[in-house]
């Protein structure tokens, strides 16, 4: 019999094999381009990206028996809690009672609506609505109702206030959680994937996201009337997301609703309009567990499902059932409770919404599994005279209210642990070496192979610069990733030098490099890393390719460092009487550049940084935006090293940083 060891031990291994059984070789390529712009192939990198991920891909199978799963899904909890959710995240955000400041009371026909705020981590409040119903009677259902991307209406959002208002004049307590970038919260630092600059210190981002959810149910819970055994949450979009992880995670949850709120990771990595934000693909979830498995844990527990025909945001329902209810299915039978797991689909109006069908669905669901038949009202009670406007519902809010940034800047204040010591000789190479492996570990990078080149035609928008010729390249990297790169050749035969660039916009960014290097008679290789270049995905949105890198528990930047290290190899290689210069412009490919020499040093002899920060924690310090940089948030990198200490590690070659941008 499984234990639940195993089956965590098993979906590491299906990752963990892919990678480190590839063999490293050059594979040529015989197709032609397909524009004269690009030296790749239209879609290319995007097919790569996608052959890369799906090997990665964690599989749910069947158990044997019901206590096996129960037990399976116990050890899946725990370890997805500790070596994802809770990562490095301090005592002080996980201690103690919630602690939450009541607001005014709102007295409507039959019931009153409390105001209140509590505090997500120290310094960081949301705000809440209790609907409370008049003259309770005994112990009664309480409902979490969470909302997904709306916006400025936030929690007050009219859908959801008239499902609070059906739920409350059904008996039940509801309590109705803001979101945090939604309503009042809706600043830019509250947006969700700045979440990635906790990441970037070793602090879990998806934290804040978990205990929000987690203190809205003890919140929910404190309440004297509130029936332990009937706890139920629901919301839409990414209040369904929000339903399916806290359900999944806390078995205090007794009944889930998720409406069109996720779906596996294959459906992602094919479609991008499925794949979300950072909270819901964060840094190595997919590496322990899928959608599908999060599904499962619900069990035997009720679930109802709902998803829309024709979805006008993501997950429609075709496949959101086949991904992610159908393989769940068996399970509730082998519990001896199908009945207990169902599937909406909405047809009215079909779209992205938790109108008054999918209400009705939940109202029949929740009437099934929590009220006795005499107290079963499952039409939609008219409450539109009821719904209140966002002012009227307005939350009182400190003034110096925390966000991702400021909690960001407090955990990266001693940040990193380890700095470099003094000169001494003994003891800075002992740091090196150390240092050196810990970054290794956080970097994770690809194997670095050998390469082979196939030369293709060079695009008509390369300007030859006054090189006597230039070559187009296609290089194939770690047997998985085909590079583009522009071989310009001096006129003068005795070579100066040799000079690799690399740049975070396009080539005609770095002319002026190229040309510098042209004047001292140097062979110039001007190189497309991924998410750079020609090597910009052409489907989805930029960020949310190296964001599915980490999820599956790799790294972009592992990847980008790779293979600057496989190119520098190859040129030593081809030039081994030369001095090898490396210049990087902009601050992902900078960090890049200083992470390929940190990890193996010496392949450059001489490293230029040109709009490079001069610290991590300047990304933070001036808001920089995951979207725009998301290979560099890599989880834990400036808890083991800052830019002096990358520096440092690239001994022995010269490093020198121009400018910023």
């Amino acid at each position: 019999m499984r234990t639940g060891a195993d089956t965590i031990q098993s979906l590491r291994l299906g990752w963990r094999t892919s990678v480190f059984s590839v063999i490293c070789c050059m594979a040529v390529l015989n197709t032609p381009i397909a524009d004269a712009e690009s030296l790749l192939e239209k879609g290319q990198t995007v097919e790569e990206l996608r052959a890369y991920l799906m090997p990665r891909i964690s599989e749910f199978s069947l158990p044997d028996d019901p206590e096996t799963w129960l037990n399976d899904a116990e050890s899946l909890r725990h370890t997805l809690l500790k070596e994802v959710v809770l990562r490095g995240v301090p005592e002080s955000w996980l201690e103690g009672p919630v602690n939450y400041v009541r607001g005014e009371t709102l007295s409507r026909p039959g019931y009153k609506i409390h105001k209140f705020r509590y505090e997500i981590v120290p310094g960081l409040w949301a705000g809440g609505l209790y609907y409370e119903p008049d003259n309770i009677q005994g112990k009664v259902p309480a409902v979490l109702n969470v909302n997904g991307h709306v916006g400025e209406p936030g929690m007050t959002v009219d859908y959801k206030q008239a499902r609070c208002i059906n739920l409350v004049k059904r008996g039940a307590i509801a309590l109705n959680l803001e979101w945090i970038g939604m309503g009042q919260l809706s600043a830019s630092e509250y947006s969700h994937n700045e979440s990635a600059h906790l990441d970037l210190c070793g602090r879990s981002g998806l934290s804040v996201f978990y205990l929000a959810l987690k203190k809205g149910l003890d919140i929910l819970m404190l309440h004297p009337a509130a029936d332990a055994e009937r706890v139920a949450v629901t919301g839409l979009s990414g209040g369904g997301w929000q339903t399916i992880f806290i359900s999944s995670l806390d078995t205090r949850v007794k009944l889930a609703v998720p409406n069109a709120g996720y779906i596996g990771l294959q459906e992602r990595i094919l479609r991008t309009g499925d794949i979300g934000d950072l909270e819901q693909c964060p840094q190595d979830f997919h590496a322990l567990l899928d959608y599908v498995h999060l599904t499962a844990m619900l069990a035997p527990r009720p679930a109802l499902l709902i998803y829309n025909v024709k979805d006008d945001c993501c997950f429609v329902a075709e496949r959101a059932r086949m991904s992610v209810f159908e393989p769940v299915q068996p399970l509730y039978a082998l519990f001896g409770h199908p009945e207990r797991f169902e599937f909406h689909t909405n047809h009215d109006p079909g779209t992205h919404n938790y109108l008054e069908d999918n209400r009705q669905a939940m109202y029949r669901f929740l009437n099934v599994n929590f009220f006795p038949e005499d107290k079963r009202v499952d039409e939609e009670m008219d409450v539109a005279g009821e719904i209140l406007d966002a002012t009227a519902l307005a939350i009182e809010y400190p003034d110096d209210n925390a966000n991702f940034y400021t909690l960001a800047q407090e955990a990266m204040k001693d940040l990193p642990s380890w700095p470099a010591p003094s000169s001494e000789t003994s003891r800075l190479e002992k740091w090196r070496k150390e240092t050196r492996q810990m970054l290794d570990m956080v970097v994770r990078p690809d194997p670095v192979g050998t390469i082979k080149r196939e030369t293709v035609s060079v695009p008509k928008d390369i300007n030859r610069l006054g090189a006597g010729a230039v070559k187009g390249w296609r290089l194939k990297t770690n047997n998985t990733w085909t590079v583009p790169c522009v071989e310009y050749l001096p006129k003068t035969r005795k070579l100066g030098g040799v000079t690799l660039v690399i740049h975070d916009g396009d080539r005609n960014s770095v002319d002026s490099l190229v040309q510098e290097a042209l004047g001292r008679s140097e062979h110039v290789y001007v190189l497309d890393i991924l998410f750079t270049g020609d090597c910009q995905p052409s489907e989805g949105r930029t960020w949310q390719w190296p964001m599915m890198i980490a999820t599956v528990g790799r790294r972009p930047l592992g990847v980008q460092a790779s293979q600057i290290n496989a190119v520098l190899a190859l040129l030593k290689d081809s030039h081994p009487d030369c001095p090898l210069r490396l210049a990087a412009h902009g601050r992902m490919s900078g960090l890049a550049s200083l992470t390929a020499c940190a990890l193996l040093p010496g392949r450059a002899d001489r490293l230029e940084l040109y709009g490079m920060d001069a610290s991590l924690k300047e990304l933070t310090a001036n808001q920089i935006r995951f979207n725009d940089y998301a290979a560099m948030f890599c989880f834990g990198l400036l808890e083991i090293a800052d830019v002096p200490e990358l520096v440092e590690l690239c001994h022995p070659s010269k490093v020198q940083r121009f400018g910023g941008l």
